[in-house]
């Protein structure tokens, strides 16, 4: 194919095909050859323009930059001939944004490539300055109604605030959202995940926001990560699917994450130095949590015992445990499970412990058990227990004073109350 004239022998169908199995460079390098090949390049399925790297001449740059732009008004004329919008699996479009200059290009390619029922979307659009308003901004009405479209990349670009009152989803076959550099009007990543009723997989990298709160709901959503965004708070909720959470950041305003009904929660690795809360509620019995935050100063976590939690946080104050009662269900107290208790509440090295359970029995360990075994609780200032059902005897009683005076040998002091 690097010849610069066709095989004379090929009838126009033959090449018509040749040509759509080609990436698109080839394929408008090819189609140029012939006038009669013209054009062909533009019902590609497959559409990948990048701009590349730019000269660092002004004159050379500016010159490769117009020539990019012909290449996609050149594309939306060859669509506009054709009466035919054949499908398009996939468009590509990675250029430089110069400040609404390409407003109205960009738009009509993203809208032909609608038109064209598209699956996948990739758009990056660097502008040369990166102050936000020189950003593109991007209505999330463009996307009304792309039922075909399965995943979505959007780089360098700001998305405006989205009608809260829309009732119709955006994008109701969206599996995969990935989200680089975009900054965020108002509550528009909150109602632009709304309108993806079907994704399970989202990712927010050094992504900005007009507000200080990252609220994502969704009940379809599996993985979630959020690297080096700037947000203050972090809000999940309604995450009833949410096998996966991945949270890294550097920001020194980070202050809060909390993860509401992941009741299918298996996997955690939270690095922030920054973070002072943390609050899980819900989880698999089988959660594996990394959380490294030497900020932390508060963590409140609803969890089983088998979870494997390792937290790194020397300035936790406050830690509150919350077991779930089927933990509890079994009255026979094995020595398997006074050492699952024992090394769950190791993880957790807090100045102050909150442990919220079911039966008081559970925690009253055997004197065989604790003369073989070192204290979970070493550095504990103050022990609280809530039960269901607190000890009425006092045999009970003088037991669990016992357990607890073992579990955490340099507390301070220690307090019973029934759970309400």
């Amino acid at each position: 194919m690097a010849d610069s004239t066709l095989p004379p022998d090929l009838p126009d169908l033959v090449m018509h095909q040749i040509i759509l199995l080609l990436p698109t460079k080839p394929a408008i390098r090819m189609s140029s050859l012939s006038k009669q090949y013209e054009g062909i390049w533009s019902a590609l399925r497959v559409l990948d323009f990048k701009e590349g790297e730019l000269p660092h001449d002004d004159d050379d740059a500016n010159d490769k930059h117009a020539k990019f732009i012909n290449i996609l008004a050149r594309y939306l004329a060859f669509r506009k001939k054709d009466e035919q919008q054949p499908l398009l699996d996939k468009l590509t479009l990675h250029m430089r944004y110069l400040f609404g200059d390409e407003d109205a290009i960009i738009r009509k390619v993203l809208s032909n490539s609608l038109e064209r029922h598209v699956k996948e979307l990739d758009i990056s659009l660097r502008s040369k300055h990166q102050e936000l308003e020189c950003c593109y901004c991007l209505s999330c009405m463009v996307l009304m109604n792309a039922k075909n479209l399965t995943t979505l990349n959007l780089e360098y670009l700001r998305i405006k605030e989205i009608d809260s009152a829309e009732t119709e989803p955006l994008c109701p076959s969206l599996k995969t959202l990935s989200l680089k550099t975009v900054h965020f009007d108002d509550k528009a990543l909150f109602y632009l995940v709304l309108g993806c009723p079907a994704v399970e997989y989202l990712s927010l990298t050094s992504c900005s926001f007009d507000t200080p709160v990252l609220h994502v709901s969704s009940s379809s959503l599996r993985s979630l990560e959020v690297k080096n965004c700037d947000a203050e708070q972090i809000e999940v909720d309604k995450a009833t699917n949410l096998e996966s959470f991945t949270f890294v950041s550097k920001f020194p305003l980070l202050q809060s994450i909390t993860l509401n009904d992941t009741i299918n929660l298996n996997y955690i690795k939270i690095r922030a130095q920054y973070l002072t809360y943390f609050g899980l509620f819900g989880c698999q019995d089988h959660l594996n949590a990394t959380v490294n935050t030497p900020s932390l100063h508060h963590l409140d976590i609803h969890a089983h015992l088998t979870a494997k939690v390792s937290v790194n946080a020397p300035n936790l104050w406050l830690a509150s445990i919350t077991l779930e009662e089927e933990e509890f269900s079994n009255s026979n107290w094995s020595w398997k499970h006074f050492a699952t208790f024992c090394d769950f509440l190791k993880a957790f090295c807090s100045k102050n412990i909150i442990l919220v359970m079911r039966d008081f029995k559970a925690i009253i360990f055997p004197d065989n058990f604790k003369s073989a075994c070192y204290p979970p609780l070493p550095s504990t200032n103050r022990l609280d227990l809530i039960m269901s059902n607190p000890p009425t005897e006092e045999s009970d009683i003088s037991d669990l004073e016992e357990s607890l005076l073992w579990m955490a040998p340099n507390a301070e002091e220690m307090v019973f109350a029934q759970l309400v």
